[in-house]
């Protein structure tokens, strides 16, 4: 059996209350319902890219949000990947 996609992955614990942001940072694989209800209800701020779902072309608002997103999870990403190489 294959294991959860990761945006199945942010219910099972991943976010932790007692972290000193709220903010919850990911890309579209966590875009979704049943997540976004969840941060919501657990107090936590999304800061998750959005699909472009039905959308052609995306609006421009939405490509600029996503945008600014990329570049602060780009700078995190970056230090995990040479902390774990």
């Amino acid at each position: 059996m294959p294991p959860p996609a990761d945006g199945a992955r942010l219910r099972e614990e991943l976010l932790d209350k007692t972290n000193t942001a709220l903010s919850v940072w990911a890309d579209t694989a966590s875009c979704s319902k049943a997540n976004k209800d969840f941060m919501g209800k657990q107090g936590f701020v999304s800061k998750v890219h959005r699909k472009k779902q039905h959308l052609k072309p995306m609006p421009r608002h939405i490509q600029r949000s996503n945008a600014g997103k990329s570049v602060i999870r780009w700078r995190v990403e970056h230090v995990f990947a040479d902390q774990k190489s």
